[in-house]
């Protein structure tokens, strides 16, 4: 007999969220290894002793946790999403009777008690320390890069900049619009925009980023620092989407995560980005070898012509010694391209035989970058073999961009202005080191291969025999240098 399903609600039912949600859930395991405990720490001056209890902190973040893990980027479906699914309510500790918290909550928590706290970046530093403490994290090689976030704002929206001006000035350019209103209105100049002219009067943080073959927008840059052997992410920092300010702020990351965490790099990698002077500079000082790329140099080559390799460097006299034996001396100091300049004498260097070889001009001009030697170092660390294995495992922080990007929601940014930003990439951060403490605290409660699957599997058996002798050539080759 065909059966027929009746919509009738009974009256009492004995139903346990425990028992619903599977063991090998996702949440289960970040309940399990995820202490949230820092929740209540650095939220315990912002709330009155006093009044009606508020709804608990660490449901508000452990409900984040849930859209950022899933990739919710609203939180009216956030809290329509926790409604419905029983292990989004176990999860943050409600039963089937509990009200979820509205989407105002968020809101009002956000700018209000949460505004302008520490209270995300100590929750990414908890988590990194609690990685540490599973063994983790060692620092010992990290990496470095950077990837632009769309900022939630059109290009529509640029104004120009408003420069105040005198009394004076403003009546002269008051005239001047008065004369330019009576007649005909000017074609369109096709003036590039600029982030020296523009603003957005949308969100006045973001900047201007252009990329070839790419839609130029509004844009921050997400700048991570990530530990090789691991891929948990130990430093997040937000900034222009600027190559200068992305290679200035590896060597601050790296003096954070050794204050922070104790720990201390002996290399970094990044890509061309991090090459240029004030990047080498600020990695070297923070006392890590720089294991990057060199950057793209400008100008062009002009055959016959003696480059600046062939200029021999005084650093007592300060000065300059051509191919020739003759002497350039210090003219200027360029502080925006950081190079001095060093010229040589003309009567000299008309006079001098290799002057066909050496320059077209009168004399012969030669700009020396401020951080040369730093420049140098970083070329001999190119030609080693540990700068090679770097390169290498630079390929895991796409990893962690793509699936931030793809899996997060950070392709675009939630909210707007700077601060907000940063909480964004902090909390999916979080997220990420969340799912890299799990993967391993799961693969460490497995049974070894070697002990129990020569029963069935000859093949794993193999690879467990031969996989000592693999790391024994491997550092035989490659030296210390091993992220196993």
């Amino acid at each position: 007999m065909k059966g027929k399903q009746r919509r009738e609600e009974p009256m009492f039912a004995c139903v346990r969220l425990e028992d619903l949600v599977p063991d090998d859930h996702l949440l289960r395991k970040i309940d399990r290894w995820i202490d949230f405990g820092i929740v209540h720490e650095r939220t315990q001056d912002l709330y009155s002793h006093t009044g009606r209890p508020s709804i608990d902190p660490e449901v508000l973040i452990r409900m984040m946790v849930i859209g950022y893990l899933y990739g919710i980027t609203s939180e009216r479906r956030l809290c329509e999403e926790v409604q419905l699914n029983l292990a989004y309510r176990w999860f943050c500790a409600m039963s089937l009777e509990d009200r979820v918290p509205d989407h105002s909550t968020f809101t009002k928590n956000r700018y209000g008690r949460f505004a302008q706290t520490d209270l995300f970046r100590s929750m990414f530093t908890d988590i990194v320390k609690q990685a540490q403490t599973h063994g983790l994290v060692n620092g010992r090689h990290v990496t470095v890069d950077a990837t632009p976030v769309r900022a939630n704002a059109s290009m529509e929206s640029l104004e120009e900049i408003v420069v105040p001006f005198s009394a004076d000035e403003y009546l002269e350019k008051v005239e001047a619009e008065n004369q330019e209103d009576s007649q005909e209105p000017l074609p369109n100049t096709g003036r590039k925009l600029s982030n020296k002219t523009h603003r957005s009067s949308t969100d006045p943080d973001a900047r201007i980023y252009g990329r070839k073959f790419s839609k130029t927008r509004l844009a921050y840059s997400h700048n991570i620092l990530m530990d090789n052997k691991s891929r948990v992410i130990l430093d997040v920092e937000v900034t222009e989407p600027n190559l200068n300010h992305e290679g200035q702020a590896a060597g601050r990351m790296l003096e954070r995560s050794r204050f922070v965490y104790g720990l201390k790099a002996e290399t970094v990698g990044g890509d061309k980005a991090y090459g240029s002077g004030p990047a080498v500079r600020s990695i070297c000082e923070a006392g890590v070898k720089p294991h990057v790329s060199k950057s793209k140099q400008r100008g062009k080559h002009v055959e016959g012509i003696f480059g600046k390799d062939q200029f021999e460097y005084d650093e007592e006299n300060d000065r300059l010694t051509c191919p020739s034996g003759h002497h350039l001396r210090r003219r200027t100091t360029h502080r925006r391209n950081r190079q001095i300049e060093y010229v040589a004498s003309k009567p000299v260097c008309a006079a001098c035989p290799l002057k066909p070889q050496c320059t077209r001009a009168p004399c012969r001009v030669v700009h020396r970058h401020l951080d040369k030697k730093y420049l140098d170092y970083a070329d001999e660390l190119r030609q080693t073999d540990d700068y090679r294995i770097s390169q290498r495992c630079r390929k895991k922080i796409e990893m962690l961009f793509g699936e931030a990007k793809e899996f997060m929601g950070l392709g675009r940014a939630r909210r707007r202005r700077h601060h907000n930003v940063v909480d964004q990439c902090l909390l999916t951060a979080a997220v990420q080191n969340m799912k890299r403490i799990i993967s391993a605290m799961e693969d460490k409660q497995r049974p070894r291969a070697y002990a129990t699957c020569w029963q069935s599997n000859s093949i794993r058996l193999t690879h467990s025999l031969l996989y000592p002798l693999y790391r024994k050539l491997r550092s035989l080759f490659f030296g210390s240098l091993s992220y196993a």
